[in-house]
């Protein structure tokens, strides 16, 4: 941590240097003020960030999306990746939770596009340096809109065939805001408000618990265990020591908590010294109540996280320039119990709510051997706190050498990113007692479960890696009359180096300290004739260390072409159509984030021992031994994908603009097992091999409208909509009974399960349809009538067997991920007044009520209100929930189509209206603008689902926030 303060320090120094310098600085015309809806930005002008560098819009025969800092500034989140729902055609944001400096979003560019534990996961670059990591180690995630100039998906292989065998997930591209020219400009915005859940579970109390449950003993012909008297004494709430009816998630959650924010940027320069500053402090509580107020060995949940950013470009000379970037972040926060909710919320989410009170007559904890008490566990078993900081830093040196030739250039660069994160544990244990009443109506309590202990304490190393790149260019640009011809090439070395537990990687079971090391070299050439005819070639030559050296290296060629056909004549004077362009692509790119079941060793390559033994003598006396682990595979390659792309950009009626994609992916080289080609009679643990193919296939859309901005009253609307359908084409399998069974041919994710064709009757058992006493197979449970019925298919040729078990399992439902997403920015400036909003839907998707949430009393859990639906005989025919048991049932809780429901939605994320303060009144107190806002995220779901958000069911809750702003321009 010292030289994080000392980097502070000396970031301090510089601000104070740099603002004596700005006040000698030239005055330049002013950047874009954002007061409220964002300024109009065309699709098709100005310049585009591409892989290593810009080009101009209407250049671009790629397929790229791009979204700027600008807009994504209207939106509270706790990491970046939360605020693009809905915002880039292509790219689909899935909620991964909400748990501050925990959870992060999961992100795919146009799908998912490979299978076996392979990633598909897209490759993130910040300021053109590679900046991978995992969860909130992710570089990315950290970011703040407002250090963000703009972020571009990179979609097909023409525009990722530079990174070569990193670039078949696609790729994310951040450019952070650099200084211009011009005075000093200062930009203050704070946020202040508070979170809540937007869904919690809902749980019956302790009355509707005790009648359902005495229900689920009778239906399994065992005793009741609630009298008449217990029942009346939890609905009147009599007595509750002994009959306690505890809502768990009131006495741990509180209805809201605050959060607030606020940043600093600081703007300018002069031809030499141009310069952009940022300071971000964010700050969230948890949901958790202020346990750490109740005692002294507990501690409040909290959340806190600063950034930093100084973006220098120094002309050196007249022919030598400097960029050089340092930013950062540091993220603290603090937990009762764990460094995490996870437990906690699980614990919740199992308790009933009368298994004991929260504290018992004599002030201990109530509690059992076989619950907990999340009260106790919040107040007396510590604290844990959890630091982390991360460093991006980067330096580079660009020598214009026109005295070769013109528009030739040469550029060297560095890069040091690196991640450390640190925990510190406090903790200890409690004792927990149960109740009894006595003959004579005394409490009786039990031996206490769990001892008091003293708080005991470690510091431990969580995570840590260290990125170093280095990259070399050649560039080249040059207009020859009707001639436009751009080229690149680039030379890049990184290398990763994990500590401690980090994760491998390509190989999350593995933890090695090696290096991960990456040589490549790309080209590009780009030629454009008489600004009609676009031609660009692409080229990636990457090499990895995980792979055996006659393997290592590899080719990744792409090309596209582009025709702007508003510039032919036969258009040029059209009314209509302002701008249009016809483009298409093809490539091959990989991806050698490769994790596959099978694979023993991060070096698939190298053979591998691991114990083994042998038994002798009519003992059976175990001897030790060595044995080959899976044999090595020297052909262990990274995965390839073959990509084609289909596009039309189109501007018309002066305020319409759209984009539209076709692609097509084939991949190929999956690693998959080999139980389809060599036989597991050899013996031998078998290697997996490239065998595995997928297609994906579908369309993106983008289309806007910018009204007049030359009216009081402007107007803009921005859609797009993404739609893709993967498959399995090839999957080396065993032969299956069930030939549904076998993933080729499904869709990627495709869910397998029992098909739920009802429920049995009372005349299924009389008529012996089943065995009354058991169905044969892996389901062993006693069927009666109000079970699931499960659909026989597990015979040869899909015929009845009379057995239900694994062989009877299909496809059913949907995957997780979406087929068709889409979003809606849209939002209206009327004078002073500012209004943007921004919805995101999804569909085509399925999610799975499982869990004590949603299965009545299984693992002796809670009872939700969807079992109010139970089969009775008198509601036979009407029921939407299998009858009631006691028992961990092993017919009705199989994983199959009953349980999954459609986890389509339409959500509002954000909102946020403003006002600006008229200019004569901010002119009198000497500030160029000051804007006043109020801004909402999550605040509304439209979706299919009764019983919870179709984004979490379980575990921490999606946040809805609330914020009053104040943004401040000097």
């Amino acid at each position: 941590m010292k030289s994080i303060y000392k980097t502070s320090v000396q970031l301090i120094v510089l601000f104070i240097l740099l603002l004596a310098q700005a006040s000698f600085a030239q005055t330049a015309e002013s950047d874009t003020i954002n007061l409220g809806t964002a300024p109009v930005t065309s699709l098709f002008s100005g310049q585009r960030n591409i892989a290593f560098g810009t080009q101009p819009a209407q250049h671009v025969s790629t397929a790229i999306s791009t979204v700027y800092g600008r807009d994504l500034e209207k939106n509270f989140n706790l990491n970046l990746g939360n605020t693009l729902y809905g915002r880039l055609s292509g790219l689909v944001v899935t909620q991964g939770g909400s748990e501050p400096g925990v959870a992060t979003p999961g992100m795919l560019i146009r799908g998912i596009n490979t299978f076996g534990g392979a990633s598909n996961a897209p490759l993130y670059i910040i300021d053109g340096f590679i900046s991978n990591g995992t969860g909130p180690a992710n570089a990315f995630m950290q970011l703040t809109p407002e250090e963000i100039e703009s972020i571009s998906v990179l979609k097909d292989a023409a525009a990722t065939a530079l990174y070569g065998a990193r670039a078949a997930n696609g790729v994310v591209l951040v450019t952070t805001k650099a200084g211009k020219e011009g005075q000093l400009k200062v930009s203050f915005t704070t946020r202040q408000g508070f979170n809540q859940a937007q869904a919690l579970p809902q749980f019956l109390n302790a009355y509707d618990y005790s009648v359902l449950y005495n229900e689920a003993l009778n239906n399994d012909g065992l005793p009741i265990r609630y009298t008449d008297a217990d029942l009346e004494a939890y609905k009147d709430g009599s007595d509750p020591v002994f009959h306690p009816d505890v809502d768990w998630y009131d006495q741990v959650l509180r209805p809201a908590s605050y959060a607030s924010s606020y940043n600093l940027n600081f703007g300018g320069g002069d031809k030499f010294v141009r310069y952009f500053v940022s300071l971000n402090a964010l700050s969230s509580q948890g949901l958790f109540k202020k346990f750490g107020d109740l005692s002294d060995e507990s501690i409040d949940s909290k959340y806190a996280k600063y950034n930093f950013r100084s973006n220098l470009d120094i002309s050196l000379s007249r022919r030598l320039s400097a960029e050089f970037r340092i930013a950062g972040s540091i993220e603290a926060s603090s937990n009762p119990n764990n460094y995490t909710t996870g437990s906690t919320f699980s614990l919740l989410q199992s308790l009933p709510p009368n298994a004991f009170p929260v504290y018992n007559p004599n002030g201990s904890y109530g509690g059992n051997a076989l619950y907990a008490n999340p009260v106790g566990n919040l107040i007396s078993t510590g604290f844990y706190n959890n630091n982390s900081r991360t460093i991006l830093s980067s330096l580079k040196f660009t020598e214009q050498l026109d005295m070769i030739t013109k528009g030739l250039s040469v550029s060297a660069a560095v890069s040091i990113n690196n991640y450390f994160e640190q925990g510190s544990r406090k903790s200890k244990q409690y004792p927990r007692y149960s109740l009894a009443r006595g003959v004579t109506g005394d409490t009786i309590y039990s031996p206490p479960v769990g001892q008091l202990t003293s708080l005991s304490g470690a510091e431990e190393t969580l995570d840590q890696y260290r990125n170093f790149i280095v990259q070399a260019f050649l560039n080249y640009q040059r207009t020859f009359g009707k001639h436009d011809i751009s080229a690149m090439v680039m030379m890049n070395n990184d290398n990763v180096t994990l500590f401690g537990p980090a994760s491998d990687p390509s190989n999350p079971t593995a933890n090695s300290t090696d290096p991960y090391k990456h040589n490549s070299a790309a080209g590009r050439l780009t030629y454009v004739l008489n600004e009609k005819y676009i031609a660009e070639f692409s080229l990636g030559y990457m090499g990895s260390e995980i792979f055996a050296p006659e393997k290592r290296y590899g080719f990744f060629p792409a090309g596209s072409v582009g025709w702007i056909l508003s510039n032919e004549g036969f258009l040029k004077q059209s009314q209509a159509i302002n701008f249009l362009k016809l483009r298409a692509s093809y490539g091959l790119v990989g991806n050698d984030i490769i994790a596959s079941q099978g694979l023993s060793t991060r070096y698939a390559y190298t053979p591998t021992f691991g114990g083994g033994g042998y038994f002798f003598g009519t003992g059976n006396t175990g001897v030790g031994g060595f044995a080959e682990n899976a044999i090595a595979n020297n052909n262990v390659t990274w995965e390839k994908e073959k990509s084609l792309n289909v596009g039309l950009d189109i501007a018309f009626f002066k305020h319409f603009e759209a984009s539209f994609d076709y692609f097509n992916r084939d991949r190929y080289d999956i690693l998959v097992g080999s139980n389809s080609t060599i036989p597991l009679y050899l013996g031998v643990i078998t290697p997996t091999l490239n065998q595995g193919k997928t297609n994906n296939n579908g369309f993106d859309f983008a289309l806007r409208y910018n009204s007049d901005t030359k009216k009081t009253l402007q107007f803009f609307a921005a859609a797009n909509v993404f739609y893709a359908t993967s498959k399995i084409v090839f999957n080396a399998e065993a032969i299956q009974l069930n030939p549904l069974l076998l993933s080729t041919g499904n869709k990627i994710g495709q869910p397998l399960g029992l098909k739920a064709i009802g429920f049995y009757s009372a005349d299924d058992i009389a008529q012996r349809s089943i065995d009354p006493k058991s169905v044969p197979g892996v389901l062993t449970e006693v069927i009666r009538a109000g079970d699931i019925k499960y659909q026989d298919i597990g015979g040869p040729e899909g015929k009845p067997d009379g057995i239900i078990d694994g062989n009877d399992r299909m496809p059913i439902g949907n995957p997780s991920q979406p087929a068709l997403s889409g979003g809606l920015h849209t939002g209206l400036r009327y004078k002073g007044f500012d209004l943007d909003l921004v919805f995101q839907g999804v569909t085509g998707n399925t999610v799975y009520l499982g869990g004590n949430t949603f299965h009545a009393f299984q693992s002796n859990g809670q009872v939700a209100p969807i079992a109010f639906g139970r089969w009775t005989p008198q509601t036979a025919e009407s029921a939407t929930y299998p009858r009631l048991s006691s028992r961990d049932n092993l017919n009705n809780y199989q994983f199959s189509s009953f349980w999954q429901r459609d986890g389509s939605f339409i959500k509002l994320r954000s909102a946020e209206i403003g006002y600006s303060l008229p200019a004569q009144l901010t002119d009198k107190v000497r500030i160029s603008s000051a804007r006043i806002f109020i801004n909402g995220t999550n605040l509304f779901s439209w979706d299919n689902l009764e019983d919870g958000d179709p984004e979490s069911l379980t575990g921490y809750p999606v946040m809805r926030t609330l914020t009053l702003g104040l943004n401040i321009q000097l």
